[in-house]
């Protein structure tokens, strides 16, 4: 089986991963403030999971942060 990353997922998990250690939050205070788990968080920070709109909402309100805050990144189309 192969397994890629798509870019676009990294750079948006990188992110996320820099917004969450600048406010000083753990994968786990985002699991418990919402509905992701710690493994959800990772595999998204880590640009394994491709996910939902849905998603995109929970962790923005588990950072705190708006959802076009966290999409304010250099994507290549």
């Amino acid at each position: 089986m192969i397994h890629f990353k798509d870019r676009r997922l990294v750079a948006f998990g990188a992110n996320a991963k820099k917004i969450r250690e600048s406010k000083g939050i753990s994968q786990n205070d985002i699991a418990q403030g919402t509905s992701l788990t710690k493994s959800d968080v990772e595999a998204i920070e880590m640009g394994r999971k491709n996910f939902a709109f849905t998603t995109l909402l929970e962790l923005a309100r588990g950072l705190g942060e708006s959802p076009a805050n966290m999409l304010d990144i250099e994507l290549e189309i």
